[in-house]
């Protein structure tokens, strides 16, 4: 510690350290109302430990932690690439590229396989619906429409509730969390992997208003996080041969690759992936990267297009085709005047306004939900069933109340459709009429977003029909996104958005000459980006899902427009949900308040110090007594002529030392030498989630405590610092852009101690500035 002599008054110190963390944990949450028009997590009866935060991951309270994406280089580190051979590096290079190659395989069979249950399971479903009308056996029909959908809810939700509870939940925000440094166990794990993929599958096929589009990205991470972390040891799932990727670094790379090909197989749309994880996803971002990420996704596109081909035999499912989303509308406008113009203009502004409401509503019932789901399982899968029972009400009863219309003449298919999807629904409808509402409810949402897309079709639905399904699918998306089933909300979005855009086409008819099929892509695009508040990346995958490249200029300026306006109301739908879920996230830019603060305002003690050569007992207790990361080593005389920063040593590295007992009885330096004699540079490698030494694991016995360590072979020497007078605005932007875990402050004027603290994530948080100063506004 500071003074090797005095173990006595360390040990105080660290208890002190502890007290004092207790404190300012405590004053956390009991600021967290005075901060609360900045961040309002859903957790509101927060305890809070020494070791790391607590957020909600899935449905899941775990605790998190920061990644450690900076290189650590210390001596083991520059030996062991010193030691490196060419074709050691070759190997390196070579298993990032298969590696990539994997995930896009993997992530593709997944996801076709994925489509392939759902349209099936949903088809008999359906087709045994569709039957019992037939026969006019109209309450049977129902009671066996929702009892499957009911059996259905409730398996996915058991899964979620019981075994996975953090696959819940699209994903997207964990998995963008993670790449922006947050760690939890359960975010990626085996466990999350397989209730996600299977718990997907049930809760589409059960009717919900949901999608498996987000789930899928979360799913294309957890099978990259599986690979670069050598596979599972708890589920005897192990590779050897990728011990090069025991890096936070090389893993978020994977996952970045992993979250872009979740997108190319669930939309079909490898370029939109790729742009996703830049846009969305990844917060670190590099040319290197968006070689193997664009990778990825060809191997994904490469992959789902030899299983068309063999879905074209109709050996895929009992509905479209195979579930493997396209539609295509291939639009004959090759002009448009400037009536259409205006036309788009209003479709931007109305897709704002919806998009802003419908973020502000999701938040209401999110918080609502949080009171339910805190109860336990049981009362996470009652409220599933209850949101099943009301989707399968509207779904099978609201097409009572839509007039059966006569089939349009000189029609290529079949009309009343019978026992596949279609347009023309028979529902209760006679011979040569159907029923145009039911054709949208009764369907897989994949099918009923085809409808809408259709071109060509602008009588097949009346506007009280699009009217009453825009209601219903706006309300049951909302209710429906909070449940404990793996769900995405880019199909519940996008239907509504083609909905109301063919009913604003419908109404500008007079003054515009677009097809009401191109007006249902407009008004996607439109609520896309609204709620998402992605442009690029949503141009891309709308334009990739409906081979109309001559609508770039319209989706583009819709999606401008409706960003724009909702913009001014409120956030994004998934930064909303990664700020109530209490995942400390780093924003791009500094909040303005951070201006009027520095850099050793909000560093909080007192600090715990470990000298260069340490005593193991005061080791010992440190790790006992604090959840510490990262501590600071200072050297001291004999070592130095005064006391000066060496750098600093992370608790992984402590442990992993500590372990290995390399202790001598003399305070002396032993060197980089005398460890590599006993360790390897992969034995300080990161583990995977989980698989790291815990505090539990040391055996250190009652004379080895009076014994010392050397911790100079393991220390970072060269540590990111900065002066405690620098602006806490630019300290985040630094902290942030450079991915860090640890931030040194070090004092301006000399006579003092070469370091005054460390700066983690926490200490950027609102909650914690905002605590040790009330008085500052959060928005100036």
């Amino acid at each position: 510690m500071e003074t090797q002599d005095g173990g006595s008054n360390d040990i105080e110190n660290i208890e002190g350290a502890r007290r004092e963390m207790e404190r300012n944990a405590s004053g956390f949450y009991e600021n967290e109302n005075d901060a609360g028009s900045v961040r309002q997590p859903l957790l509101r009866k927060r305890t809070m430990n020494t070791t790391s935060q607590i957020a909600i991951v899935g449905a899941n309270v775990c605790p998190i932690e920061s990644l450690d994406y900076e290189i650590v280089e210390n001596d083991l580190f520059k030996q062991d690439w010193r030691s490196r051979k060419k074709v050691q590096i070759f190997q390196y290079v070579l298993l990032k590229w298969t590696l990539a190659l994997l995930i896009g395989l993997a992530t593709g069979i997944i996801g076709f396989l994925n489509n392939l249950a759902v349209e099936n399971i949903a088809g008999l479903k359906l087709l045994l619906t569709s039957n019992l009308m037939l026969e006019n056996r109209y309450f049977t029909a129902f009671l066996a429409y929702g009892g499957i959908n009911l059996i259905l809810a409730a398996a996915a939700a058991a899964l979620c509730a019981y075994v996975a509870p953090a696959a819940a939940g699209s994903g997207i925000p964990e998995v963008k969390a993670y790449l922006n440094g947050v760690d939890a166990y359960s975010i990626l794990a085996p466990s999350t992997l397989f209730v996600k993929i299977f718990g997907s599958i049930a809760g589409v096929s059960a009717g919900f208003v949901l999608g498996k589009e987000g789930p899928m990205v979360h799913t294309g991470a957890c099978i990259a996080n599986l690979l670069g972390q050598g596979g599972s040891r708890k589920y005897h799932l192990t590779w050897t041969w990728l011990r090069y990727f025991e890096s936070d670094r090389d893993r978020r790379d994977l996952i970045t690759c992993g979250s872009a090909a979740g997108v190319a197989a669930a939309f079909r749309a490898p370029v939109g992936g790729v742009l996703f994880a830049l846009e969305e996803a990844a917060s670190w971002w590099r040319s290197a990267l968006l070689w193997r990420t664009f990778f990825t996704t060809a191997i994904v596109a490469v992959v789902l297009r030899g299983l068309i081909e063999y879905c074209r035999s109709g050996k895929c499912g009992l509905f479209g085709k195979g579930g493997l989303i396209m539609f295509d509308i291939s639009s004959n406008v090759s002009t448009y005047s400037t009536p259409d113009l205006i036309a788009v203009i209003v479709l931007g502004v109305i897709g704002g306004v919806f998009g802003a409401l419908f973020n502000y509503l999701l938040d209401r019932i999110l918080r609502t939900y949080s009171f339910i789901n805190e109860k336990g399982a049981p009362f996470k899968i009652l409220l599933t069933i209850t949101i099943s029972i009301l989707t399968s009400c509207c779904s099978y009863g609201l097409p009572w109340l839509a007039k059966c219309a006569p089939c349009p003449k000189d029609l290529e298919e079949e009309c009343p459709t019978v026992g596949c999807s279609g347009n023309f629904k028979n529902f209760h409808c006679p011979p040569g009429y159907y029923n145009d509402l039911a054709s949208l409810f009764l369907n897989t949402n994949g099918d009923a977003i085809r409808n809408l897309f259709s071109g060509g079709t602008s009588n097949e639905f009346h506007t009280s029909t699009l009217f009453l399904f825009f209601a219903a699918i706006y309300g049951l998306g909302l209710v429906t996104y909070g449940v404990a089933v793996p769900s995405g909300l880019f199909i519940p979005v996008i239907l509504a958005g083609a909905t109301y855009g063919r009913i604003i086409g419908t109404l500008l008819r007079p003054i515009s000459d677009l097809d009401a099929g191109l007006f249902a892509l407009l008004g996607s695009a439109s609520f896309l980006g609204g709620t998402m508040r992605m442009t690029v990346s949503v141009c891309v995958i709308l334009l990739e899902l409906t081979n109309d490249l001559l609508m770039l200029s319209l989706v583009m300026l819709v999606l401008l427009i409706s960003k724009t306006v909702a913009d001014c109301f409120n956030k994004g739908v998934y930064d909303q949900i990664v700020m109530m879920k209490g995942l400390p996230y780093m924003e791009a830019h500094a909040e303005p308040y951070m201006r009027h603060l520095v850099a050793g305002d909000v560093v909080s003690g007192p600090l715990i110090t470990f000298s260069g050569v340490e005593k193991v007992g005061n080791i010992v207790e440190a790790l006992r007594l604090t959840g510490h990361n990262g501590f600071p080593v200072i050297d001291e005389p004999p070592f130095s002529d005064a006391p000066e920063l060496v750098g600093l040593v992370l608790r992984s590295h402590l442990l992993v030392l500590l372990k290995g007992k390399r202790f001598t009885r003399e305070r002396v330096k032993t060197g980089v030498k005398e460890i590599l004699r006993r360790f390897g540079a992969f034995d300080f490698a990161k583990a995977g989630s989980g698989k790291g030494l815990k505090f539990e694991d040391l055996n250190i016995l009652e004379d080895e405590m009076d014994m010392f360590v050397d911790l100079h072979p393991i220390t970072n020497t060269s540590p990111y610092t900065v002066v405690e007078t620098m602006s806490l605005a630019k300290a985040a932007v630094l902290f942030r852009e450079l991915g860090l875990r640890h931030l040194c402050v070090v004092p301006k004027t000399p006579g003092r101690p070469p370091i005054v603290g460390i700066l983690t994530r926490h200490d950027f948080t609102s909650e914690h500035i905002l605590g040790l100063f009330p008085h500052i506004h959060p928005h100036k």
